[in-house]
């Protein structure tokens, strides 16, 4: 299979769109990391802003989303750059490996999703289990 000029043109505006969201990405994962590292002192002037919930938890539950978020952005990001040194040098194998950066990405997406609806039919059927017997 070959690639018409067409094909190579959306593939590095998509490449060059992709550089843009992974890069916000990596920014907001940073906000995370600094929020997580931050969360007694925001929360100290704040009466029950935590549900309940220690400091330490909030905290770490923030570093395991951003960990969780920094996958799929880095793969992202791979493909991105992988995807425009490619086109720019017509190398096959670079493409290749962009596009696999891309399944990747997809396909960690594609598993968190699942999980999470997994999560929230277990939390609605829990939720209504305790309905009915309170």
């Amino acid at each position: 299979m070959e690639l018409n000029q067409q094909a190579k043109d959306f593939l590095n505006e998509a490449a060059k769109w992709a550089t843009l969201i992974s890069i916000i990405g990596f920014i907001f994962i940073g906000l995370m990391v600094i929020i997580s590292f931050s969360i007694d002192s925001i929360l100290a002037n704040i009466p029950n802003a935590n549900f309940g919930v220690s400091n330490q938890v909030l905290s770490l539950t923030y570093l395991i989303i951003a960990g969780l978020c920094f996958i799929p952005v880095f793969f992202l990001y791979q493909f991105s750059i992988k995807t425009k040194k490619a086109i720019a040098n017509n190398d096959t194998d670079l493409l290749t490996f962009g596009l696999k950066k891309l399944k990747s990405h997809y396909k960690f997406i594609g598993i968190l999703m699942v999980i999470l609806i997994g999560i929230y039919i277990l939390v609605l059927f829990t939720g209504l289990i305790a309905a009915l017997f309170t």
